[in-house]
């Protein structure tokens, strides 16, 4: 039996090599030629493509810059919102310790930027009226009996104006 050279040895790894260098090379051309889902040329990526840069700067109600934290916390919700939007290779920074830039590949539509740009506040209100969140109760006879409808004729408006969201004002006899 004879033995392989080196040579021989080479020749069949060089030939593996170019047949499956041909296989993905079928394959691609499947995908443009036949699927047309694919392209000869490779996607650029942001660096290279170029995209929307948009530059936000903090505010805060007194005044003051604001802190590492709620630039961090932020840049948390801004990413959040570029991640929900469906982005990929979305760059969310910050710079000068007020501004924070984000960078996305492509172009934005205007539905991403009203997105990215929007400004969330946080409303509290206190509790007014809390009641049994039941549709029925128990009466004097011990049954339980479903809560009547209120009367149309009851008063629905406040008989004086509220002065804020907290004013009890706000109940009326059909609430």
């Amino acid at each position: 039996m004879a033995t392989s050279s080196p040579v021989r040895h080479a020749w069949r790894a060089l030939i593996g090599l170019a047949a499956i260098i041909a296989v993905l090379f079928g394959i691609n051309a499947l995908g443009v030629y036949v699927f047309q889902a694919s392209s000869w040329t490779p996607a650029l990526a942001l660096d290279l493509q170029g995209g929307t840069q948009i530059i936000l700067e903090a505010q805060t109600a007194d005044g003051s810059d604001p802190t590492t934290d709620q630039m961090n916390q932020a840049v948390t919700i801004i990413r959040q919102r570029v991640d929900a939007s469906g982005v990929g290779e979305a760059d969310v920074t910050t710079q000068s310790g007020n501004q924070i830039v984000v960078q996305l590949p492509g172009v934005a539509n205007e539905e991403q930027r009203n997105r990215i740009e929007a400004s969330a506040q946080l409303q509290l209100r206190a509790v007014l009226l809390a009641g049994n969140p039941a549709n029925t109760f128990v009466g004097n006879d011990g049954k339980t009996t479903p809560y009547p409808t209120p009367a149309p004729t009851l008063q629905s408006t406040p008989t004086t104006s509220p002065t804020n969201g907290s004013d009890t004002a706000w109940i009326t006899p059909a609430l």
